[in-house]
């Protein structure tokens, strides 16, 4: 979260006993029938109001929602990086929830995955037919509907990513959540913003009012000090951005201020993460304020992977919290799912070429930005996206070390 709004002051916090809270509860509960409720629609039941899905983001909505409910800390998905719908192969480690140990014990094989497909896709683009290329080569041949440009085949050669998946983190942050939704959800009801925002601290910190990351970002919504410092108090002996309540209080005029500069909930979304003047600035590049538009054509040189991946990251952490924002959450159990191979350490998970959905044809190259080619991770399918991420299956080792400890927040727009 980068950009801070302009108002001085702060407000009166809200404090909760037993009746405020009960109050808060009835909110939610009548959450779907309000103009600002989270489940507005457009008559259909299909697309929520304030923060539509557009076709062109399903296949990176489903991908993110795959990240936070599908693969664990221990799995390390590697995708094209534009078209998150495409994905090789997942390696997996076992007998970790450390994201730096499970990270430091599967970079060799992510290495040499990578390394693998970047030669697939580079072999394809001179010319050599798939055939010639066996399973994998025929597998990402029909990945990428081809025949494709060579020009394409080798932007997608530069662009392989890996992605560490969230399962267990964002096990513990709804259950952290639930004993802060209500509270949060009656304090964006008070200022009057959509209280689907609620699901905005899911992709910040997993609802970790304790949280930080690299950049200094702190809290429940991880505002930056420079941002931080000009609506909460924020000293040696006093940090409100650790306060969950005073922080979304903030975070609910910020927001605000987004919407009424940009027109655009989904705007004021990416503004969270872009700053606002980059949004406005993006907004007039492109001569568009479709969200879809911004994220298709704007080649700005702050707008990157994590910019670009925000609004879809904020629509799978809604379709995680959902439930709770209208009073229907169970308490959620972290699922354990089988390992390919039992008590392996360490697993990879190959693309099945028969079966493969065709995806979208390869773009042309397009300016990449640089970043290290991996690091470790933080910042979602329960609908069919009408492009499906390639279904990949699984190889073996194990570990033996003892897991590092970390108490930092980690980002799902950063890199292993």
């Amino acid at each position: 979260m980068e950009e801070a709004f302009r108002e001085q002051g702060g407000g009166c916090m809200r404090r909760f006993g037993n009746g405020s809270l009960l109050a808060a509860i009835l909110i939610a509960l009548t959450i779907s029938s309000s103009p600002q409720g989270a489940f507005a629609t457009d008559g259909a039941g299909s697309q929520n109001l304030h923060f539509p899905e557009p076709s062109f983001l399903k296949p990176n909505v489903a991908f993110w929602e795959q990240i936070y409910t599908t693969y664990g800390v221990g799995d390390f998905v590697l995708h094209d990086r534009e078209n998150l719908g495409v994905i090789y192969g997942v390696v997996r480690v076992g007998d970790t929830t450390d994201l730096a140990r499970a990270a430091d014990l599967a970079k060799p094989e992510v290495q040499r995955l990578r390394a693998k497909y970047q030669d697939i896709l580079s072999t394809l683009a001179a010319g050599v037919p798939a055939e010639e290329l066996g399973p994998e080569g025929r597998f990402v041949w029909q990945a990428w509907a081809c025949p494709c440009s060579p020009e394409g085949l080798r932007r997608a050669a530069g662009g392989i990513r890996v992605q560490q998946g969230l399962r267990e983190k964002v096990d513990e942050g709804i259950q952290r959540a639930q004993g802060l939704l209500p509270r949060i959800l009656a304090i964006l009801q008070e200022h009057n913003v959509p209280v689907e925002l609620a699901a905005l601290p899911l992709v910040e910190s997993t609802y970790n009012p304790q949280a930080y990351s690299k950049a200094g970002a702190v809290g429940l919504w991880q505002f930056i000090r420079s941002t931080g410092k000009r609506y909460l108090t924020i000293t040696r002996a006093r940090d409100d951005r650790r306060d969950p309540l005073r922080a979304t209080e903030a975070a609910a005029r910020l927001l605000r201020h987004n919407y009424e500069a940009l027109g655009s909930w989904p705007l004021a979304i990416v503004a969270y993460n872009h700053g606002r003047e980059g949004i406005l600035t993006a907004r007039a590049a492109v001569g568009s304020s479709a969200i879809e538009d911004i994220i298709a054509r704007y080649a700005g040189p702050r707008f990157g992977f994590a910019s670009k991946n925000f609004y879809a990251e904020f629509l799978a952490a809604l379709k995680v919290v959902q439930p709770f924002l209208i009073g229907q959450g169970r308490q959620r159990e972290a699922r354990t799912r089988q390992r390919g191979v039992e008590n392996a350490g360490l697993s990879v998970w190959h693309p099945q070429v028969t079966g493969s959905a065709p995806l979208a044809p390869l773009a042309p190259a397009a300016p990449m930005e640089a970043e290290p080619p991996i690091e470790a991770s933080l910042p979602p399918v329960d609908q069919a996206p009408a492009e499906q991420p390639v279904t990949p299956e699984p190889i073996s080792i194990s570990p033996d070390l003892p897991a590092v400890p970390t108490d930092s927040s980690p980002d799902a727009s950063e890199e292993y």
